[in-house]
């Protein structure tokens, strides 16, 4: 974990991330930042593995004077509290430089939190947890939020003259929210081509760009110049980690900014502007760095990709232009041996329904579609994942109707990695599971295992083939109906974060297969009292899968039991309205009558045969008549085998567990 830690912050210098000085070994501190005009990104340590346990950093950002503090909050993961208060781990905002004002605090998870603008030049983060549940933690930019007033936003255009030193243009409003109606014209005129950045934009987003629009023109007007770019998206759309950069054809750019009342507050824009110099960009906006073809993905297959320690692209089809219909869409990327893979959501705009059961995008945790899903997505809620191996594989499927714009992702293969981060880091044991019947017991086994215990059995399959399937050869577990005192509790993948594959108790012995990935986490708790015998499981890798139903094949199999039980009922029921008129054969409705013996009673038709005449000839008549007082017959005599008693039957069809002692 420290190692994996030490490597995050490395890498995250040398993409321009800044880094805590809050450590293992330093939990209570204060660290400086200072913000300046370009955007600077900053997490909390060990983001996207874990922050610390019982930690109380605080992170002070500071401008200059007559300026002031703007937080862009990207993503944050905190261990949430019961109900709306944040009473385990929670994130602070203090609108100074100390802890004594009034804070606004969060917890929980939200992809895009919160932006803080401080009312001076200083802006105070903490981040403080308990003793147990460390989460993802938090990323965020922050940079000075200035109002650089251009005008402009009267009725007439105003002409900016750029120079090889960067300048900035923003709405009037800027870095204050803002929901008014206002149109704001800017020409940049130059003698050598326009270099245009967006830093930052928080404008009312939507596919029809109806509130607000952020306009760049090539040329000298808004009427014949060719519009290069229209923005109206929120602050999650940046491609490149951090700007979009425009160059113009020619000397000269217009910059076009209108709003409109829409109900909705939003800060507004940044951007820069400076002369083409020799460090100037020549490729027009957004840039595309990728390693796959852009818009045929979806017809060739399943793209290999191959992720190093530098960072590589994956973009929908087209994006960020609509992408089509009906696609189903899947990348592999695999890295080297020990390595696994990071993966982050730059930009996410999907159709969004409910369970994501339109457009969506699986991410699964290994090398196929078979591995466990470990994220699922669609509209603009997306998950940043790291892997538990060195493959991760990706779907991304659209249904039939209308696309949106799609995301834009971002991996990388972090070296040196020799477990899952979030495996328990105590009592764990690992093992490597094989077509080889192998076994783990309970500790102690087969004498009483220990009270006040939880230890882990990590199983691995390294093959990425086959399912990994546990065997419950013996259990004497202590029972209760919800196995609340002692337990066995068998993860689909390597965390207890990952979904439950069964948990047993008592003297349950039941057979586990992971079907979804290569790692299975077994857990085993006991309480304070009443020690056991405790378990033995078997443990291998099989290729042979259960036979599975399809959809229909259960929709008919439903229709065939309900068909068969409206027969049955209308059956039972005819007998019963049959065997109350007394017309069914052998038996009598009301009073028995006496059988009459005459001569008349036996038919003497011509047409009956000699045989069935003698046959007549030959009924006797009972001796006596059918009594109306009922007998009872004598009890069946049973041998002197004494009968087993009745076992109670459970709702699941599962024995009754052992009665509990004396808790």
């Amino acid at each position: 974990m420290e190692k994996l830690i030490i490597w995050c912050y490395v890498f995250c210098s040398f993409f321009g991330f800044a880094h805590s000085q809050c450590s293992a070994n330093n939990l209570v501190t204060t660290d400086s930042l200072t913000a300046t005009r370009a955007l600077q990104t900053f997490s909390s340590p060990g983001w996207k593995v874990s922050y610390y346990s019982n930690m109380d950093c605080k992170w002070l950002i500071s401008a200059g004077n007559g300026e002031r503090v703007v937080v862009d909050m990207r993503e944050y993961i905190i261990e949430d509290g019961e109900g709306p208060e944040c009473v385990y781990d929670f994130l602070q905002f203090f609108d100074g430089s100390s802890t004594s004002g009034d804070a606004v605090t969060v917890c929980g998870t939200a992809r895009q939190g919160r932006m803080f603008v401080s009312t001076g030049k200083d802006a105070l983060i903490r981040l403080k947890s308990d003793y147990s549940l460390e989460m993802a933690g938090f990323t965020m930019r922050y940079f000075i939020g200035k109002t650089e007033d251009q005008g402009g936003c009267a009725s007439t255009i105003v002409t900016l003259t750029p120079t090889s030193t960067v300048q900035y243009l923003t709405n009037k409003q800027w870095p204050d929210s803002y929901d008014e109606p206002s149109t704001c014209q800017w020409l940049i005129r130059s003698t050598a081509k326009v270099e245009i950045q967006i830093i930052f934009s928080d404008l009312m987003s939507g596919e029809e760009c109806f509130s607000d629009t952020l306009d760049i023109y090539d040329g000298s007007d808004a009427t014949a110049a060719p519009l290069t770019q229209t923005f109206c998206d929120s602050r999650d759309i940046f491609p490149s980690r951090n700007t979009l950069t425009f160059l113009s054809s020619g000397a000269d750019a217009f910059v076009k900014f209108n709003s409109i009342a829409s109900g909705w507050r939003r800060h507004g824009f940044v951007l820069s502007f400076r002369q083409e110099g020799p460090s100037a960009t020549t490729t027009p906006a957004p840039s595309t760095t990728t390693t796959q073809p852009p818009n045929d993905v979806c017809s060739s297959g399943t793209i290999q990709l191959t992720a190093t320690n530098d960072t590589q692209f994956i973009q929908s089809p087209s994006y960020p232009i609509f992408y089509s219909p009906n696609l189903v869409c899947s990348w592999l990327i695999e890295g080297p041996e020990g390595s696994v893979i990071q993966l982050k959501v730059i930009d996410s705009y999907l159709e969004d329904s409910e369970g994501c059961i339109g457009d969506s995008v699986n991410i699964h945790d290994g090398g196929s579609g078979e591995a466990a899903v470990i994220a699922t997505y669609c509209g603009e809620i997306s998950s940043s994942v790291n892997s538990t191996s060195n493959k991760l594989y990706i779907i991304f499927r659209s249904d039939g109707s209308v696309g949106q714009r799609g995301f834009h992702l971002e991996y990388t293969a972090l070296s040196n990695y020799s477990a899952p981060s979030c495996v328990p880091q105590a009592g764990v044991t690992n093992l490597v599971a094989n077509s080889t019947a192998q076994y783990f017991e309970s500790p102690n086994y087969p004498n009483n295992y220990d009270n006040s215990t939880t230890v882990y059995w990590l199983i691995h399959n390294p093959t990425d083939s086959g399912y990994i399937k546990l065997e419950v050869e013996d259990s004497r577990i202590e029972a209760n109906p919800s196995c609340s005192y002692d337990k066995v509790t068998v993860y689909r993948g390597p965390c207890t974060t990952y979904p439950v594959l069964d948990s047993f108790c008592g003297v349950e012995r039941p057979t586990i297969t992971q079907y979804t990935g290569s790692y299975v986490l077994v857990s085993f708790v006991t309480d304070a009292t009443a020690e056991f015998k405790g378990f033995r499981i078997k443990y291998y890798v099989t290729t042979e899968r259960e036979k599975e139903s399809t959809f229909w094949q259960d929709v008919a199999l439903i229709a065939g039991v309900t068909v068969a039980a409206i027969v049955a009922v209308g059956l039972i029921v005819g007998l019963a309205v049959a065997a109350k008129k007394g017309k069914l054969p052998g038996m009598k409705s009301g009073k028995p009558k006496k059988r009459r013996l005459s001569v008349s009673s036996v038919s003497s038709s011509s047409s009956d045969s000699d045989s069935d005449n003698e046959a007549k000839k030959k009924r006797r008549p009972k001796t006596a008549l059918r009594s109306k007082t009922k007998v009872k017959l004598p009890p069946v005599q049973s041998s002197n085998v004494d009968k087993l008693p009745t076992l109670p039957i459970s709702k699941q069809g599962k024995l009754p567990p052992i009665a509990k002692i004396s808790k």
